[in-house]
């Protein structure tokens, strides 16, 4: 009995990793399309929520923090918005966080709450950059690092609207996969 608990133990250990492999996968495949930000962050927000309810809160953490690191890689972030990378995981695990705590009592005023949480906390961040921008050392030259308006405008409300869609998008998925393991179970 305890050989065949150790191989399920085991197996159970693989699936958990190859699920988080997976989702990694996804993160910068998504990230690395070069799709415009009103899909790709829909895309990433659902990912982040399907991590979390597939393979647990500290996976989804850590793909929080890969999505804006493979985003500024990619271009999808512009160079000046690199100062956001922080921001963004921190926003990103917010998300996650507070998806996670309120799911259990309502999940559409989990994910309304936790989206707003971090469209505020982007909001803050690169209003906070605009009003005190960092100064950046190259070179023993120290240079301002100024956000265009345009991409100031990236970090408000479309982070709001990426995070509700991207939510959406996760509550479809879970229904269809929801429906197909149950019309398996009943032929």
């Amino acid at each position: 009995m305890e050989t065949k608990s150790l191989v399920l133990n085991r197996g159970m250990i693989w699936a958990g990793a190859a699920k988080f492999a997976l989702a990694l996968a996804a993160a910068l495949a998504i990230t690395n399309m070069g799709l415009p930000q009103y899909v790709t962050g829909p895309l990433v927000n659902a990912l982040l929520l399907l991590t979390l309810e597939w393979c647990g809160l500290g996976q989804a953490l850590v793909v929080g923090m890969v999505t804006p690191m493979g985003a500024a890689l990619r271009g999808i972030l512009p160079l000046p918005l690199w100062v956001m990378i922080p921001f963004i995981a921190v926003g990103n695990a917010a998300f996650v966080g507070i998806f996670h705590l309120l799911r259990g009592r309502n999940r559409a005023v989990a994910l309304v709450l936790a989206a707003v949480v971090k469209f505020a906390w982007l909001y803050a961040a690169v209003t906070a950059l605009v009003v005190w921008p960092l100064q950046v050392a190259v070179g023993g030259n120290v240079a301002t690092v100024a956000i265009p308006q345009a991409l100031v405008n990236m970090m408000r409300w479309p982070q709001l609207g990426t995070a509700l869609a991207g939510g959406v998008l996760a509550f479809g998925v879970q229904g269809v996969v929801r429906w197909a393991r149950q019309d398996r179970r009943h032929p």
